[in-house]
C-alpha cells in the first residue's frame, strides 16, 4: 500500500568562490530561458562584473534546489562601509551601479524561494545590516512578494521606452510634428555639408574599435560640461569591452556610429534581447551638437530595431529630458529594503540620514 506523498525539500546553496560560479553557465541560461528577465540578468552580464569589480566584496549567490534541480537564483553579494566609526553591512544585487534592471532569477515557486533566501540570509555569520534590492522593474514577478518581505518597497527610478511600430513610415509619424520636422530639417542640413554614413561596429571584428570611439565620444561630451563621465574609470572601459565581445558574439550587441566625411561625432552603444533593444550609453561630439547629430543616431538607430522586427525601444532608467521628446512611455524601477532584526531598523534610519546630510 503507498503511503502519503512527500514534498520535496526545497534546500539553499551559497555560492562564494568565482570558479563556483563560472561553473553555473548552462544552469544558468536553461533557468533563464524560463524566467522572463533582461539581458542583465544573464550569467555573461553579472559574472563579467563579478570579475572587473568584485575584489572588494565577498559573493554570495544563492541557489534554490528543488529535487536536484535550480529553479532559483538569488544573485547577491556583500559588502562593508563605514562612515563615523559606523559599521554597514550591507547585501546587495551583483552588478551594482552598473546594472539597470536586477531581480532573482526564479522558475517557479517564487514565493517559497524568496522566503527561503531570506531566511538564509539572515543566518548568515557576517554583520550584514540591511539587504538593499534596487532597480527591481515594476512588472517583476518578485515585487507582490517583496511586499509582503519588506519594511520599504518603493518606486525609485523612472524608465522611459517607446513602442515601435512596424514600418519606418509609422515610426516618423509617431513622433511630434515639431520633433519629426526639426529632425528632418537637421538630417537635410548635415547631408548638405557632409558624407554622412551611419556605421554598424556590432560585430565581434569591430566592436573593440567601436568602443574606443564610443568612450572617446562619450568623454568628450561629459567633459565638455565639467563632468567625468561614465568612462573615465578603466576599470569601467575594461568591463564594457569585454561585454561587448561577449555580446557580440551572442549577436545581441548593437553598436552604432555616425560618420561626417569619415569623422565619428556620434555612437550608440546596446543590446538586442528577445524584441527590445535596451540603449546603455551614447556619446557625440559636443562641436557637432547644432546638427543634433545625438538625436540623428537614435532616430537610425529605431529605424534598425524596426528593420529586425523589435517592438520596444528601452531608455532604460532616467528621467532625462531628451527621452520624452521621442513620445515615449514609461515603467518604474522600485527599490526594496530589508532590515536583518529590529536593531537594524533603527541603525538604518540613522545611517541613512546621516548619509542624506552628508549627500552621499
Amino acid at each position: 500500500m503507498l503511503g502519503p506523498k512527500r514534498e520535496s525539500l526545497m534546500k539553499i546553496k551559497e555560492i562564494n568562490d568565482y570558479q563556483d560560479f563560472l561553473a553555473l553557465k548552462d544552469e544558468w541560461a536553461n533557468l533563464l530561458e524560463k524566467c522572463q528577465l533582461s539581458v542583465f540578468s544573464t550569467w555573461e552580464w553579472l559574472s563579467t562584473w563579478w570579475k572587473n569589480f568584485g575584489g572588494d566584496k565577498r559573493l554570495v549567490l544563492l541557489l534554490a534546489i528543488d529535487n536536484d534541480r535550480i529553479i532559483g537564483i538569488a544573485p547577491l553579494m556583500y559588502s562593508a562601509r563605514k562612515i563615523f566609526g559606523l559599521h554597514r553591512g550591507k547585501i546587495s544585487f551583483i552588478g551594482i551601479p552598473h546594472t539597470d534592471y536586477h531581480d532573482f532569477i526564479i522558475a517557479n515557486k517564487i514565493e517559497k524561494c524568496l522566503q527561503l533566501f531570506i531566511d538564509y540570509l539572515k543566518r548568515l555569520p557576517e554583520k550584514w545590516n540591511y539587504l538593499e534590492l534596487p532597480e527591481i522593474p515594476e512588472n517583476s514577478k518578485s515585487i507582490p512578494i517583496l511586499t509582503k518581505l519588506s519594511k520599504t518597497l518603493k518606486p525609485f527610478t523612472r524608465c522611459p521606452y517607446k513602442p515601435l511600430p512596424e514600418s519606418r513610415d509609422a515610426f516618423w509619424n509617431s513622433l511630434g510634428s515639431d520633433m519629426r520636422r526639426n529632425l528632418r530639417r537637421y538630417i537635410k542640413k548635415t547631408e548638405e555639408e557632409f558624407h554622412v554614413e551611419f556605421a554598424d561596429y556590432s560585430d565581434s571584428q569591430l566592436c573593440t574599435e567601436g568602443m574606443h570611439w564610443l568612450f572617446e565620444l562619450h568623454q568628450k561630451r561629459w567633459r565638455s560640461k565639467g563632468l567625468p563621465g561614465a568612462f573615465a574609470d578603466e576599470k569601467v572601459r575594461n568591463f564594457h569591452l569585454e561585454i561587448a565581445k561577449i555580446f557580440a558574439r551572442r549577436m545581441q550587441l548593437r553598436l552604432f556610429l555616425l560618420k561626417l566625411s569619415n569623422k565619428p561625432v556620434a555612437a550608440i552603444y546596446g543590446f538586442k534581447d528577445k524584441k527590445r533593444f535596451y540603449l546603455y550609453l551614447s556619446g557625440f561630439d559636443p562641436d557637432y551638437s547644432q546638427y543634433r547629430v545625438g538625436n540623428q543616431i537614435i532616430a537610425y538607430t529605431m529605424e534598425k530595431c524596426i528593420e529586425e522586427g523589435l517592438s520596444e525601444f528601452d531608455f532604460m532608467r532616467g528621467g532625462e529630458t531628451y527621452k520624452g521628446f521621442w513620445k515615449t512611455l514609461s515603467r518604474w524601477n522600485y527599490t526594496a529594503i530589508i532590515t536583518r532584526d529590529i536593531f537594524s531598523i533603527a541603525s538604518h534610519w540613522l545611517y541613512t540620514k546621516i548619509l542624506s546630510k552628508l549627500n552621499l
